[in-house]
């Protein structure tokens, strides 16, 4: 057996054993080889300019949005280094309504510890802002490493209207390119028919 045929059974094993255990169902479900790789994150991060609603224009495969359309964020400040987070959107099937709160802590220019759990830590960041020019769109990214084999990673692309203009997404989209994060898993989220937002 060559050795990256062997490094591919092991990473498939692993992703086996994740998928058996859950693991994969916590956070991004989109497993890649290796360790989490460097990003670019703004450093001139302006948290009161990124206030208010986005909307979710596309992400990476997400367990607690399955079946959801019209999804939303909303940030407001709570203090100085904390956040309140409400992530909304509605049932595909039923039309009903549902919204989860959260925190999230500043950690550093662009880098976020969201929670929404009790006990969830905060103390590393896995809210990672690659750009935004705050008015049109953000381009947000999570990775975790799991064993030494493996990293799974979740992105999103953030809109502040629930149909950007193709420049707009173009604009997010090159942000992704630049720091080479793949944008094949990516998909589009329903954002018509949906309630208005105060």
């Amino acid at each position: 057996m060559s050795l990256h045929h062997a490094h591919s059974l092991h990473f498939l094993l692993l992703i086996a054993l994740l998928a058996g255990s859950g693991v994969l169902l916590a956070h991004a479900q989109v497993p890649f080889p290796g360790q989490c790789p460097e990003v670019k994150v703004m450093e001139d991060f302006d948290v009161e300019a990124y206030l208010g609603i986005w909307y979710e224009y596309s992400k990476y495969p997400f367990s607690f949005e399955t079946g959801k359309k019209c999804i939303y964020a909303n940030y407001s400040i709570i203090d100085s280094e904390t956040l309140s987070v409400v992530n909304g959107g509605i049932n595909r099937l039923t039309g009903n309504p549902s919204s989860i709160s959260g925190t999230a802590k500043v950690l550093g220019p662009a880098r976020l510890a969201v929670a929404f759990y009790p006990g969830q830590q905060t103390t590393k960041a896995n809210y990672l802002v690659l750009g935004t020019d705050y008015e049109s769109f953000s381009v947000v990214y999570s990775c975790t490493n799991v064993a030494s084999l493996t990293n799974i990673k979740f992105a999103w692309i953030l809109t502040r209207e629930r149909e950007p203009t193709a420049a707009t997404i173009a604009a997010a989209k090159q942000i992704l390119a630049d720091n080479k994060i793949s944008q094949s898993p990516l998909i589009e989220t329903q954002q018509s028919n949906c309630p208005k937002l105060e």
